[in-house]
């Protein structure tokens, strides 16, 4: 697993960001996910695995002193994402599953809170599947729930292919179509 399995600028040009995407990388661990929802736990805290690689892709170039795959002014994030070695297959499944399990609460917030929407799930081929969910503002959810029939704003997937996971948040407004396009594209390359 290097970096080379991560995502890169180009997929985001590919459906339609035309802004320039600077990416910086790390090593090690920490949040892995929207910690609105999920808490502030790191990836060892949930998993106790090894350290991961980590891919901030973003329009600004100033990142958060704590960790530079965030941008310092949130409204320059595009992506983040979040990829490991399992060691084998069945880890990885294991830990893609309890990644997504820690995320489904988010379909469900109090009306004005925003919301995660339904789960998608892409199984191209043994061993390699994503799952993901769109995100939505507070203002859309009047119910508790994602709306039907509304456009997501970004997202958040995880991904499993072969001996690697990994965690890919969207944070640039991208529908349907493009989100799954880009979670295609993460799911090719990991």
């Amino acid at each position: 697993m290097t970096t080379a399995d991560l995502l890169d600028p180009a997929a985001f040009g590919a459906v339609g960001i035309t802004a320039r995407i600077h990416t910086r990388d790390r090593f090690g661990d920490g949040a892995y996910a929207n910690s609105a929802c999920t808490g502030e736990k790191t990836l060892t805290q949930t998993l106790g695995g090894p350290g991961a690689h980590f891919r901030g892709l973003m329009t600004g170039t100033h990142t958060d002193p704590d960790d530079p795959t965030m941008a310092l002014d949130r409204a320059d994030q595009v992506a983040r994402e979040v990829a490991a070695d399992a060691r084998s297959p069945a880890l990885a499944q294991n830990f893609s599953e309890r990644l997504l399990l820690e995320e489904v609460p988010c379909q469900d917030e109090p009306p004005g809170h925003w919301v995660y929407g339904r789960t998608t799930t892409l199984e191209p081929a043994p061993g390699l599947s994503a799952s993901w969910m769109g995100t939505y503002q507070g203002s859309l959810n009047t119910t508790g729930a994602a709306p039907e029939g509304k456009e997501p704003c970004g997202g958040i997937a995880v991904l499993r292919s072969g001996n690697h996971y990994g965690v890919l948040e969207v944070d640039a407004c991208l529908g349907t179509a493009a989100m799954s396009s880009i979670v295609r594209t993460a799911l090719s390359q990991l």
